[in-house]
């Protein structure tokens, strides 16, 4: 492919995951943004319509608030109040007078009191539940009248269940003595029933956080704050929300906004609820509000239907129309506004689907002006990169025919230079060869030699110092006359010289593999004999050896001499490392598992370091002082044990008295097959079969032993 159009496609590629990638951002800034607007106008048409919501409850209550006041200052009811006890004649013409004047006025109920609260004339007089004779002293509208100020309180009437906005209005004689009180009590279920017409979601919650007026019937009379229990009590008693249970308003997240602020909360779907033993009397729809606790028995039961906060209830078939099918959750947005004089706030709910309706549609509105664009952005990468492409096809055919003549040329002297630096650097890395060739022989020969030496001059030396040892108690026994030890000296004087042969044998077989047999060796007398070398000689120091002798019958597949030397060297190491410890201790341990045994060789010293754990088995690694060891001990047991087919590692003992703890892992004879071993523990070869030189002898048994070598502590 060209390389324009290369760049071209891969411009447009970059640009498609590009535009893809950008999508979901893209998406979400155009929700977030539209959710940010949509928030703002939304909180400011809610402070609008708040406002509106708040001038009607406003204008509703003033509609009636001069009555009070007016009638106050009638001559009538002055002259009523100077009355000490008006009689019925006195009276009849102002209960005419107010009886006409809540007609026209639309009032719910105009009544005066004297100054112990007791109902003088009311504009009820002549229904069955006349105010007349009835004391309302307890009321908090006559409390606040009896102080000079003008009343308002909400409350339902005691005797209709119907609630009512009460104000009154001291009466005053000679100017400044209160002779009485003068009460209009106005419903505002005109103004309810006009709210829930709207289709909106406005709430009135009073001084005790009680919803006094709503849209919603089924929110009134409801808790919107959570009443403490002495004051729901209190509140309860007074039935100043008539019987209802004052039910806490269903909020399942959120909280009711401050003034002006507009928040979410969200409510809970709930049925009307009917409170107990409400009743309406159609002759007086008005609420009888007679200051008592009157039993329902009192009260006026013909033609008695219930009713929802003063709402009557619905037939089923207008219900059925009506009862909206709302989810069990609503999410609502909320601003709220303070009434100052009543001490009322006003909450204006609007819901929320309609804000993420919108916000959704806005999305898939952005997601697909994203698409268009990026595909109207593709096609026209795409027709370029067709139109750039063929422009550099026609340049690139007549560039290449110019350029191939030069080539051809080229070409031809290249090959004669490349063939002769070839012809001289392979010359050159022949004679490189040879003499890396002769290098590597020489060294070869040198580190095979050297090895050996080491290694034969390591495994003479045990045995020379027990010969020297065992000399020496042979002489002074000698001189004691003590002729028993000094034969059992000279015996074991010449075990050790033969081992000695058998060790310089290496010299002879330098050439060639020597071919040891590995059969059943009985264990326990192997240990006991490696104990008895090193407690002659002297190594074991200070060191106590603690050995439990395994069962006699126990063996295991290895060649005794070599055996022995194992133990020898583990025994040994492990007295130099707690040469240092005034209770110097090596416990011996014996254990089987299946068909292998465990020989562990533990000490109480110093332990091994981490950084030389994983040189333990190397050759020449010791951590002795100098001239105190060559450091092939270990490395010479882990290929002695690899020969029998066994095992050796190394750690450290957990605990307070730490140390070291080599474990020696053999084969079990009586539960291995008796088939016959070579020295690497393998069946030998058969009869006639010839074992292949090894020129190099103990250089490939020390680079086996490295290549092969395991973790764990240095020679000790």
């Amino acid at each position: 492919m060209l390389t324009t159009s290369r760049s071209v496609r891969r411009t447009a590629r970059f640009v498609l995951v590009g535009m893809l990638l950008l999508l979901p951002v893209t998406v979400f800034i155009s929700m977030q943004g539209w959710r940010e607007s949509r928030l703002v106008t939304l909180e400011e048409e809610g402070r609008n319509k708040l406002e509106l919501y708040r001038s009607n409850l406003q204008g509703a209550i003033k509609e009636h608030e001069y009555l009070p006041i007016t009638l106050a200052s009638d001559r009538r009811i002055i002259a009523l109040a100077e009355m000490d006890h008006p009689t019925a004649a006195d009276t009849s013409e102002v209960n005419r007078y107010l009886e006409k004047l809540a007609a026209d006025s639309g009032a719910s109920d105009i009544y005066f009191m004297n100054n112990n609260g007791d109902t003088i004339a009311a504009s009820n007089w002549n229904s069955k539940a006349s105010f007349i004779g009835r004391n309302f002293g307890f009321r908090p509208y006559f409390k606040q009248a009896m102080a000079g100020n003008t009343g308002h309180y909400f409350a339902f009437g005691i005797t209709s269940n119907v609630p009512g906005y009460y104000i009154s209005h001291p009466v005053l004689i000679n100017g400044r003595d209160i002779a009485g009180v003068m009460v209009v009590k106005t419903h505002l279920e005109t103004l309810v029933k006009r709210w829930a017409r709207g289709g909106e979601s406005v709430l009135v919650e009073d001084e005790n956080g009680i919803v006094i007026i709503s849209s919603h019937p089924e929110w009134r009379f409801r808790d919107l704050r959570g009443l403490p229990d002495g004051q729901r009590s209190d509140v309860m008693k007074s039935l100043k929300y008539g019987d209802y249970p004052l039910t806490p308003m269903p909020v399942t997240k959120g909280d009711w906004p401050q003034d002006g602020v507009m928040s979410t909360i969200e409510l809970a779907a709930i049925a009307p609820e009917n409170p107990a033993n409400i009743e309406t009397i159609p002759e007086d729809d008005r609420p009888a509000d007679d200051g008592t606790t009157a039993p329902p028995a009192q009260r006026g039961t013909e033609n008695i239907r219930p009713s929802v906060a003063g709402f009557p209830e619905p037939s089923a078939e207008t219900r059925q129309k009506t009862d909206p099918v709302s989810p069990s959750i609503t999410r609502y947005l909320t601003i709220g506004s303070t009434l100052p004089r009543q001490g009322w706030r006003i909450f204006l709910l609007t819901d929320k689907t309609v804000l993420d309706q919108s916000i959704l549609a806005v999305a898939f509105i952005a997601g697909a002006i994203h698409i268009i664009i990026m595909g109207s952005i593709f096609t026209m990468l795409q027709r370029r990169r067709a139109m750039l492409e063929q422009l550099e096809i026609r340049d690139w055919s007549q560039r290449e025919l110019e350029h191939q003549v030069k080539l051809r040329t080229a070409d031809l002297m290249d090959t004669n230079v490349r063939l002769a630096e070839e012809i001289a650097e392979r010359q050159r890395t022949e004679d490189a060869l040879r003499t890396a060739q002769a290098e590597l022989i020489q060294a070869g020969k040198l580190a095979a030699l050297g090895q050996m030496s080491a290694g034969i001059a390591h495994e003479i030396n045990q045995p020379l110092t027990a010969i020297r040892s065992y000399a020496d108690n042979a002489r002074q026994f000698f001189a004691r006359g003590q002729t028993e030890p000094v034969e059992r000296n000279l015996g074991r004087i010449a075990e050790l010289t033969e081992r000695m042969g058998r060790i310089t044998n290496h010299l002879k077989t330098f050439a060639r593999r020597p071919e040891y047999d590995s059969g059943p060796v009985e264990l326990a007398h192997a240990m006991q004999k490696a104990i008895d070398l090193v407690r002659e000689t002297g190594r074991i120091g200070n060191a106590v050896i603690h050995f439990v002798r395994p069962d006699a019958t126990l063996r295991v597949i290895a060649e005794e001499t070599q055996l022995e030397q194992v133990f020898v060297n583990l025994l040994t190491n492990a007295a130099d490392a707690s040469r240092d410890q005034d209770d110097a201790r090596i416990d011996l341990g014996v254990t089987s598992q299946n068909d292998r045994v465990l020989v562990t060789v533990r000490d109480n010293g110093s332990g091994i370091s981490d950084q030389t754990m994983h040189q333990l088995f190397d050759p020449f690694f010791t951590t002795k002082p100098f001239g105190d060891g060559l450091g092939l001990g270990l490395s010479i047991c882990y290929g002695i044990l690899r020969s029998f087919g066994g095992t050796i590692r190394a750690e450290n003992q957990p605990g307070p008295d730490g140390g070291a703890c080599f474990t020696v892992e053999l084969r079990n004879a009586d539960k291995t097959a008796s088939s016959p071993l070579g020295r690497n523990g393998s069946t030998q070869q058969a009869a006639g079969a010839k074992t292949p030189d090894d020129t190099n002898g103990f250089q490939k048994a020390d680079a086996q032993l490295s290549r092969d070598r395991t973790d764990g502590p240095p020679d000790e």
